[in-house]
């Protein structure tokens, strides 16, 4: 009797552990495809191609004040949920990433020692981004974009863009981190 029990046992168990799985989340885009997805917001649409630092930047958005993004930076309404979510999941995504250049459409992904010398020769400007994140529901993504036109110039920003319902990124958020132009 025990042994014709086994694979009733064994059946239960895998129906019980396949309920409390939770549903597929969202398909979120990858760094790549977010980027390709943004970047006419943020190059200027003039260049063929962009130079783009291939190793990715820190985002700043791990504090923030709420009264402040309320007040002058977001362009439409956002809950402090959702800042919140952004800025847990920019604090616990801090490691290093590199883009992956065949992925990317403009960008030509360079090192840090390039970018240093097309700025002197140049004076072609260099981007640098944050690596993205994304709300768990896929709606909302916080990035870091960074132009560097030289060695003391330059602007960075925070941006927070929201998932329209025809899947493009909206815009609806910036904070200038620094600025010397």
């Amino acid at each position: 009797m025990r042994k014709s029990l086994m694979p009733l046992f064994f059946f239960l168990i895998g129906i019980v552990a396949n309920a409390q799985q939770s549903p597929p989340g969202p398909t979120l885009p990858s760094p790549e495809e977010f980027v390709n997805a943004i970047y006419p917001t943020v190059v200027d649409s003039s260049f063929r191609q962009y130079y783009l630092v291939m190793g990715t930047d820190s985002c700043r958005f791990l504090k923030y004040d709420y009264d402040e993004w309320i007040k002058y930076h977001l362009k439409e309404p956002l809950s402090f949920n959702i800042l919140n979510e952004l800025s847990e999941k920019v604090y616990l995504s801090r490691y290093p990433y590199f883009w992956k250049q065949p992925k990317l459409q403009k960008a030509l992904c360079i090192t840090r020692k390039q970018a240093d010398s097309i700025l002197d020769r140049n004076k072609t400007p260099v981007f640098s981004f944050s690596l993205p994140q994304f709300t768990d529901d896929g709606q909302y993504a916080v990035i870091d974009l960074n132009l560097l036109c030289g060695p003391v110039c330059g602007r960075g920003v925070t941006c927070i863009y929201r998932r329209t319902t025809k899947g493009e990124w909206k815009l609806v958020g910036t904070d200038v981190n620094y600025s010397s132009f």
